[in-house]
């Protein structure tokens, strides 16, 4: 942790009130000129993290600690899809530029670890959950083990099909002192009817890592898919989903990855294309048909998932958002969303009448911290924290009934500061 500017904000933070909001005028519309000025500076400085700052329209007054439900776009991502929609209407063309989108493809490869063939572009983690979730050929009777703290985007989809379909669902809680007993709770639950295993990479509730290539090593020694919901993790943490061994990973561009509203990412692994079958096709899904014939041959890559007239804009300013990560470095953005997740962390346990519901072992913290009172309702302490101009976010998943806090590249240690103070004032009450 950036320990001498974390006590510095703490220091400034009884002044903070009096001072003007002054509006940032320093933010870039052009990446080259963002990359310029960002190549000059050092991640260990200040003044790094002070212009990735200014690149985001958030007000100087509003503290935004909810990336896990919603990120904000950089001003050069907002630019990016209002010049490529401008294009469009200026020049309407129904057919998108596949030699673009590949190129596009290829980045999210590279930042997935993975072939840009295993890549299919969808609206959100949600889609993509639904079309693997949808697609398996999943029997009635056969079992899917995930955790009780998944999002509503994996618990609907696994319920819809168990109820069309008569799939038995099984669960288990999430040990947040020791990451070797949700393995244990996993092989626990595998009866030779198990057939999928479906956990989140960092659950939403308690921003709790599982150990992923473990479970993955679990689940191929046994014989089963694994699917990954990234939705809380690329944009946050390095990822690599080769090296996970993972079947299928999904996450949507809107939070983490500063992206678009309404751009996801679906990754299945090249030997599993024809396992899932595509339940919604369209243009694009096809290498060829006959309805004559009675053929229809699918993409041999994971575009046989994509289908009908897409916005490229969106997904153009999806590559500029990872063009944004990028510059910054994937790394740089872990090590300084970690710093200030742990200063929090580490504070919060000092607080009277606050319990602390992410793990306790570091390797298994994020950037997502998750908390309580003891004296007061989380319901309250949301709206509390909003009339101090300072957005987190209520967790009713997984009966918590708690408050989850995200740090990301547009936070600082004054965020921390702030958020701290409003926390003690309320132990007190």
């Amino acid at each position: 942790m950036r320990r001498k500017e974390f006590l510095k904000s703490m220091a400034l933070l009884s002044i903070s009130t009096f001072l003007p909001n002054i509006k940032a005028k320093n933010f870039e519309s052009n990446l080259e000129n963002f990359k310029e000025k960002i190549s000059k500076l050092n991640p260990l400085d200040g003044k790094f993290w002070k212009l990735i700052r200014e690149q985001f329209p958030i007000p100087k007054d509003y503290t935004y600690l909810n990336t896990g439900g919603l990120g904000s776009s950089p001003y050069v991502v907002s630019q990016k899809v209002k010049e490529e929609m401008d294009n469009l209407d200026r020049y309407p063309t129904p057919n998108h530029d596949l030699e673009k989108w590949w190129k596009i493809k290829e980045k999210c490869a590279g930042l997935f670890g993975c072939d840009k063939e295993e890549i299919a572009f969808v609206g959100c983690a949600t889609e993509g959950i639904n079309i693997v979730v949808n697609g398996l050929p999943l029997k009635k009777g056969d079992e899917v083990i995930l955790t009780t703290h998944e999002h509503v985007a994996g618990n609907l989809p696994l319920l819809n099909r168990a109820k069309r379909d008569g799939i038995v669902l099984k669960t288990f809680e999430p040990d947040k002192v020791n990451w070797e007993t949700n393995l244990e709770r996993i092989e626990k639950l595998i009866t030779k009817k198990t057939r999928l295993i479906f956990v989140s990479h960092i659950t939403c509730t308690a921003g709790q890592r599982l150990p992923e290539k473990e479970i993955c090593k679990l689940a191929k020694d046994k014989g089963l898919w694994v699917f990954l919901d990234g939705a809380q993790v690329p944009g946050m943490m390095p990822i690599n989903v080769h090296e996970y061994n993972c079947d299928f990973y999904t996450t949507s561009g809107h939070k983490w990855l500063l992206g678009p509203k309404r751009t996801g990412i679906l990754y299945v692994k090249k030997e599993n294309l024809d396992i899932v079958q595509p339940l919604t096709v369209g243009g694009y899904s096809d290498a060829g048909y006959s309805v004559e014939k009675n053929e229809l041959k699918f993409q041999p890559s994971a575009q046989r998932f994509e289908y009908g007239t897409q916005n490229p804009a969106l997904f153009f300013g999806l590559e500029t958002a990872i063009d944004f990560i990028n510059l910054i470095g994937i790394e740089n953005i872990w090590e300084h969303d970690r710093q200030l997740a742990e200063a929090f962390y580490q504070e919060l346990l000092k607080i009277p009448n606050v319990e602390v519901l992410s793990p306790e072992q570091e390797d298994f913290r994020t950037a997502m911290i998750t908390f309580k009172m003891k004296n007061m309702p989380y319901d309250k302490v949301v709206a509390y924290l909003m009339e101090k101009r300072i957005r987190v976010r209520p967790v009713t998943d997984g009966n918590l009934m708690a408050v989850r806090v995200s740090f990301h590249v547009y936070n600082n240690e004054m965020d921390v500061a702030k958020i701290l103070n409003e926390i003690k004032n309320l132990a007190k009450s």
